[in-house]
C-alpha cells in the first residue's frame, strides 16, 4: 500500500504547478496525452483509497513512541493530505472551465422569432430541438455506465467524457460535495440564462392587470413557442446530471441535483399561463387562444411527469396542474359569458323580410368556431354541466343521445339563442313574418350544422328534430299567412252553388290575395330548398283551388257581361295568380343586384326575354293600382 501511494504521490506532484514547471492555466486534457490523463485519474483514486486505509489501521494509531510524529507513514499521510488538496483543485478548476465553456457556448442555440413572425409554433419548436440536438455536446442519449477506458476514442476525447472522467474521480476520491456544487451552480446558472435567452420572464399580479389584450396575446404565444424548447432543456439536464452522478451517488442525491439545477426555472416557466389565465379579462371572443394556450399545456404534461418524477421536483408537476386547471376554468368562464352575452342581446332593430338575424350568424360562427377544438372542451367541460346553472328542459333531450359535454353545451347554447329569436319574433306586427324569421333562422342553425365540424358534435338525431320544427314553423307561416285566401274558396268545387256566392268567392279572395301579396311580396327565405317547398305548398292550396273554381265559373260570369267578357270580379287568371306566386319569398335581393350594377336597367335578358325583375316590379305595381281601385 505504501508503494501504491508513493507512486501516486509522486504523479500527482508532478501536476502541482507550485512545485513543478507546470502553469495553473495548463488544460488537463488540451496539453497532454490520454494516457496521461487517466494515469493521473488513478493516482487520485490510488492515494485517497491508501489515506483511507491508513486512517482506520488501528496499528497506524497505536504508535506511542516519542518520536511518533516523525514516522515515516504519518509524514507520508500529511504529504498525501496536502496532494489531495492540489488534486482537488486541478480537478475543481478543470471540471468548472469544462461546464463553464460549453455552458457559454450553446447558450446562444437558444432563440425566438420576433413575436411579429408569422412562422407556427410547431415550426420553431422544431428548430429550437434541432439546433440543441446538433450542437450541445451535452444531450446525453447514448452514454453507458461503462468504466472510462471502454468508451471509444471519440468519446474519450469529448467534453462529455472529459467530464464523465472527473466526476468518477472526484466522487471517488471524496471530493463529492465540492463536484456536485460546481456542477449546480454552473448548470442552473446556464439554465437560467437559457430562460432568459428565450424570454421568460417572472410576472406579478398588478402587471398581467395593466395588460393589454395585444401584450398578453403576444406572451401567450410567445410562451407556446418556447415551451417546447424549455422541456428539452430540462429533459437534456436531466439526463446529464444522472449520466454524471448516478453511478457513484444515491438516486437522491442525483435527484436533489437536478432538483437544484432546473426546479426554480421549470416553476417560473409554468407560472406563466396561470397567471395570464387568472388575472386576464374573461371575453368570451378571445376562447380560441385559450384553448390553444390549453393544448398546448396538455401536450408537455405526461413529459413533464417523466422529467420531474421524483418527490422532490412534485412542485414542478403540481405547478403545471395548478396553471393547466386555471386556463381551464378561463375556458369555463367564457363560455359562460358567452351564454350570458346572448341572454344580454338588447338589440330591437327588425330585420327586413324576416330574414336570418345578426345574433343567429354570431352564435352560430362562435360554435362553428369552437367544433374545431371539441375534443379539448369535452375535456375541459366534462365536470361543468349546463345543469348547475341553467337546467334544459326534459323534452329537450328526448330521443336524443346528446351524452358528451361539449354536445349537452353546445345544445344549449343553441336552445339559448332560440329563445331569445322567439323573443325578437314578437317584434314583428304580423304573426305570418314572426313565424317566417323563426323558420329562416332556425333553417339558417340547420344549415351550418350538417355543412360544419358541429355536426359531428350533435349529430343527425339533432338535425332531424330540429328540420320539424322548421316544418313547423313554414306551416304556421302558411296558416297565419295564407289562411284567409285559403278559406274563401270553395273547399269542393264540385258542389253547386248560386252566382251571387261564386261571385262573394271571388271578391274575398281578391281582397285577401292582393292585400297578402301586397305584405308578403318583399319578404325572404334565404334556403332554396325551404323557398321552394314553402312555395309549392302555397300553390297547392290557393294556385290549384283558384284554378279549378276559375275554369268552373269563367263561362258563366262571362255570360253576365256584354260582349262576353268575363265579369269585374275575376281580376286574376291562373297565369297571372302563378306569376304573382312565383314573387314570394324572394324578397329585395334580385332588385339590389340589378339596380346596383348599372345606371339603367335594360328591358330584355340575352334570350330576348322580359327582364324578370322589370316582370315582377310591373306586377307589384299592377296590383297595387287594382288595389287602390278597389278601395
Amino acid at each position: 500500500m505504501e508503494d501504491t501511494m508513493d507512486s501516486s504521490m509522486k504523479i500527482i506532484a508532478s501536476w502541482d504547478y507550485e512545485t513543478s514547471d507546470i502553469s495553473p492555466n495548463t488544460s488537463l486534457f488540451n496539453h497532454h496525452s490520454r494516457l496521461e490523463v487517466l494515469e493521473f485519474m488513478r493516482a487520485v483514486k490510488d492515494l485517497h483509497a491508501a489515506i483511507q486505509f491508513f486512517a482506520t489501521t488501528s496499528a497506524f494509531f497505536s504508535a506511542t513512541s516519542a518520536n511518533s510524529a516523525n514516522h515515516p507513514p504519518h509524514k507520508k499521510i500529511v504529504s498525501s493530505q496536502n496532494l489531495l488538496r492540489v488534486a482537488k483543485k486541478r480537478l475543481s478548476s478543470e471540471f468548472f472551465s469544462l461546464l463553464k465553456a460549453n455552458s457559454k457556448h450553446h447558450i446562444d442555440y437558444y432563440s425566438v422569432e420576433d413575436d411579429n413572425s408569422h412562422s407556427s409554433s410547431g415550426d420553431l419548436s422544431t428548430l429550437n430541438r434541432n439546433n440543441f440536438e446538433n450542437n450541445n455536446i451535452f444531450t446525453v442519449t447514448n452514454y453507458n455506465n461503462n468504466s472510462s477506458e471502454d468508451h471509444s476514442t471519440t468519446e474519450e476525447s469529448s467534453a462529455m467524457a472529459d467530464l464523465k472522467l472527473i466526476t468518477d474521480c472526484m466522487m471517488s476520491a471524496g471530493f463529492g460535495k465540492k463536484c456536485l456544487k460546481i456542477y449546480k451552480l454552473t448548470r442552473r446558472s446556464f439554465v437560467d440564462d437559457v430562460l432568459l435567452k428565450l424570454g421568460v420572464r417572472r410576472l406579478k399580479k398588478f402587471q398581467v392587470q395593466k395588460f393589454d389584450w395585444e401584450t398578453i396575446d403576444a406572451k401567450m404565444n410567445r410562451w407556446l413557442k418556447i415551451v417546447g424548447t424549455c422541456v428539452k432543456v430540462f429533459g437534456n439536464e436531466k439526463n446529464l446530471c444522472e449520466h454524471l452522478f448516478s453511478a457513484s451517488t444515491l438516486s437522491s442525491v442525483t435527484e436533489t441535483c437536478f432538483s437544484e439545477v432546473c426546479k426554480e426555472a421549470a416553476l417560473l416557466l409554468y407560472r406563466i399561463p396561470g397567471k395570464l389565465a387568472k388575472h386576464s379579462k374573461k371575453s368570451h371572443d378571445k376562447i380560441l387562444k385559450f384553448l390553444n394556450l390549453y393544448e398546448g399545456m396538455s401536450e408537455d404534461i405526461s413529459e413533464v411527469d417523466r422529467i420531474f418524477s421524483s418527490e422532490v421536483t412534485s412542485a414542478v408537476r403540481l405547478q403545471l396542474r395548478s396553471s393547466h386547471g386555471r386556463v381551464s376554468e378561463t375556458v369555463k368562464l367564457m363560455v359562460t359569458e358567452f351564454e350570458a352575452s346572448i341572454h344580454k342581446d338588447a338589440s330591437k332593430g327588425l330585420v327586413s323580410g324576416g330574414a336570418v338575424h345578426p345574433l343567429t350568424k354570431h352564435v352560430i360562427n362562435y360554435l362553428v368556431n369552437l367544433s374545431h377544438n371539441a375534443i379539448l372542451l369535452d375535456k375541459i367541460l366534462a365536470d361543468y354541466p349546463v345543469s348547475l346553472q341553467s337546467p334544459l328542459p326534459e323534452s329537450y333531450f328526448e330521443g336524443e343521445t346528446l351524452s358528451s359535454p361539449v354536445a349537452l353545451q353546445f345544445a344549449w347554447l343553441i336552445l339559448v339563442l332560440l329563445g331569445k329569436l322567439d323573443t325578437k319574433s314578437e317584434l314583428y306586427k304580423d304573426a305570418a313574418l314572426s313565424y317566417l324569421f323563426l323558420a329562416n333562422n332556425l333553417q339558417y342553425v340547420i344549415n351550418q350544422v350538417k355543412s360544419t365540424k358541429l355536426y359531428n358534435v350533435l349529430g343527425e338525431k339533432w338535425v332531424t328534430k330540429h328540420t320539424s320544427k322548421v316544418v313547423q314553423y313554414a306551416a304556421n307561416y302558411e296558416r297565419m299567412g295564407w289562411g284567409r285566401v285559403i278559406s274563401s274558396l270553395p273547399k269542393d268545387i264540385t258542389i253547386e252553388i248560386s252566382l251571387d256566392k261564386v261571385k262573394d268567392s271571388f271578391k274575398r279572395f281578391n281582397i285577401g290575395f292582393e292585400e297578402e301579396y301586397r305584405k308578403q311580396v318583399d319578404w325572404i327565405v334565404q334556403d332554396s330548398k325551404l323557398r321552394d317547398d314553402m312555395k309549392a305548398s302555397i300553390v297547392r292550396k290557393v294556385d290549384l283551388r283558384y284554378r279549378k273554381m276559375y275554369d268552373k265559373y269563367k263561362v258563366v260570369l262571362a255570360k253576365t257581361r256584354e260582349r262576353g267578357k268575363i265579369d269585374s270580379v275575376i281580376k286574376f287568371t291562373p297565369e297571372d295568380l302563378e306569376n304573382y306566386l312565383s314573387d314570394l319569398l324572394d324578397g329585395h335581393e334580385e332588385d339590389d343586384d340589378v339596380s346596383g350594377s348599372r345606371g339603367s336597367v335594360e328591358t330584355t335578358s340575352y334570350d330576348g326575354k322580359e327582364n324578370p325583375v322589370l316582370q315582377r316590379r310591373s306586377r307589384r305595381l299592377l296590383l297595387l293600382v287594382r288595389q287602390h281601385h278597389h278601395q
